[in-house]
Formats: C-alpha cells, sequence, structure tokens
C-alpha cells in the first residue's frame, strides 16, 4: 500500500514539473521575443481565421461552379460507369464511396444532395458534384486567406513595429517584460489544455495506479489540484 501511495506522489510531482516545465517555457519565450511578437502571432491568428472565413463565404460558390464542378462531376461518373450503375438516388452512396474522396469532403454530401435533389429536380450526380465541389473550394479558400493573411499581419507586427519598440530601451525593457508576463499567461493556458485532453481521452490511464493521469496522482500534485479547483468543468468525462 505504501509503495502505491508512493507510485501516486511521484506521478502528482512529475505532474507539477511537466506543468511547471510548459509555463516556463513560454515565459521565457515572451521575455525573448517581446510583447510585441506576441501579440502579434495572437492577432495573426485571429485575422488569419477572419479572412479565411470571409474568403470561403464570398468566392467558394464562384470558384466552384467556374473551375471545381466540371472535375466532380467527371469524377462521379468515371465512379459510376466503373461500377455500372445509373444516376439514380439510390446508387448515390455506392458511387461517392468509389470517388476515395476524403472523408470530410462527402460528410452529410449523401442526405444534401437528395434534399437539393426534390426542391431544384436536378440529377443525383450533379447535386453531389456541386455540393462536393463548393466544399472543396472553401476549404481551399480558408486555407490560402489565412496563411497570406497569418504572413502578412506577422510580417508587420515582427518587421515594423518590433523594430521600433526595439530601439527605445525603456519600451524595449517594457516590452520584454509584458512579453514574459503573456508567455506564463498562454502557458498556463496550453498546460491546462494539454492536462484536460490527457486526462479526459485516456480514461484507462487514469484509473491505474502510479498513473500521471490518475486521480490518486493528482492529489499529490500542487498544480493539477490549482486546475481542477479552478476549471472542474475541463475535467469532466
Amino acid at each position: 500500500m505504501k509503495m502505491v501511495a508512493s507510485m501516486d506522489l511521484g506521478a502528482g510531482l512529475l505532474v507539477d514539473v511537466v506543468i511547471l516545465a510548459i509555463i516556463i517555457w513560454k515565459l521565457v519565450s515572451g521575455v525573448r521575443n517581446g510583447a510585441v511578437r506576441m501579440l502579434g502571432g495572437i492577432v495573426s491568428l485571429g485575422c488569419g481565421i477572419y479572412a479565411g472565413g470571409l474568403l470561403r463565404n464570398m468566392f467558394a460558390e464562384t470558384v466552384a461552379q467556374r473551375w471545381l464542378v466540371p472535375a466532380m462531376r467527371n469524377l462521379l461518373n468515371t465512379a459510376m460507369d466503373r461500377l455500372g450503375l445509373s444516376d439514380l438516388p439510390d446508387n448515390l452512396r455506392k458511387i461517392l464511396e468509389e470517388t476515395r474522396l476524403p472523408g470530410f469532403l462527402k460528410t452529410d454530401v449523401l442526405d444534401q444532395a437528395l434534399t437539393r435533389l426534390k426542391e431544384t429536380g436536378e440529377t443525383a450526380l450533379g447535386s453531389a458534384a456541386e455540393l462536393i465541389a463548393q466544399r472543396l473550394a472553401g476549404w481551399i479558400l480558408f486555407i490560402l486567406g489565412f496563411i497570406l493573411v497569418t504572413l502578412l499581419v506577422r510580417i508587420l507586427f515582427n518587421g515594423v513595429v518590433d523594430p521600433v519598440i526595439s530601439g527605445l530601451p525603456v519600451l524595449n525593457e517594457a516590452n520584454k517584460f509584458l512579453g514574459g508576463l503573456l508567455g506564463a499567461v498562454l502557458g498556463i493556458v496550453i498546460a491546462g489544455l494539454v492536462f484536460a485532453l490527457c486526462y479526459r481521452l485516456l480514461p484507462i490511464l487514469s484509473q491505474r495506479a502510479g498513473s500521471i493521469f490518475s486521480d490518486r496522482s493528482i492529489q499529490g500534485s500542487i498544480l493539477a489540484k490549482l486546475y481542477f479547483r479552478l476549471l472542474p468543468g475541463a475535467f469532466k468525462s
């Protein structure tokens, strides 16, 4: 029994070491990079997501109709001919499976195509081709907008704003101090997310004595217990 308790205590200590290591890593990174660069990373991420979504909503249908729908129609027709089937709604599931397209492009396409078929009277294959093409165009435009805008905002912060701040002694020191503070906060958030995900996604390990994820190990940890008290909902399975 003492051996099990010792194992739990050691695992609890390991939890604290891992959490503390993540926080210190982000704190040091924040001091080294400064608040401007760290804020630039956060702002660029937000701007990239917004720009990607905006680009997708504005141009996905146009791009799909002009460049992707013909290719999707051809792909579905080829799959239909290979199976020796006809363009009927009942055959659409088999045709979609035969195309071997990525799953995220085919999710709910069958149901949406059948609904669209009733509303517009378009063929099953035609409806499916347009839906898949629009989804693919949306992903392409989102990724393109995200990458371009993220890079542009990062260049603005790192190449223009940061050199100006770094060139002024007082502001440079404040930049490093605030960077460390922001880094520590991000480290606390990241460590909590990692810990919560591991705890919730690995339930088998969390029941094993001496495991870093066991409830008894967490009782031997100082930092993990703080996360449980402050954010109990994050650790509910």
